[in-house]
């Protein structure tokens, strides 16, 4: 069964093209064993966050800023092939 990701961002900060991207680039580095792949905008200020299966794996709020290229997929594939 596949994983899905949830990147949840802040609408109003606009952050939805570095989640669309993110989305894109996570797609092509997992597709074939992702079920999905799911953008989530929220009007609550500053969020920025990455959960794989609802577990929590990168969260802007925790680090203080957004993440660094490769970051998340880094952080994804301790989880993905664990």
């Amino acid at each position: 069964m596949g994983k899905i990701i949830t990147i949840r961002y802040c609408a109003p900060c606009h952050f939805e093209k570095q989640a669309v991207n993110l989305a894109e680039e996570l797609n092509i580095q997992f597709g074939e064993i992702l079920t999905d792949v799911v953008l989530e905008s929220t009007q609550a200020i500053g969020i920025f966050e990455i959960s794989i299966d609802d577990e929590l794996v990168y969260s802007k709020n925790k680090t203080g800023r957004l993440p660094q290229p490769g970051e998340v997929e880094q952080l994804l594939m301790t989880r993905i092939y664990k």
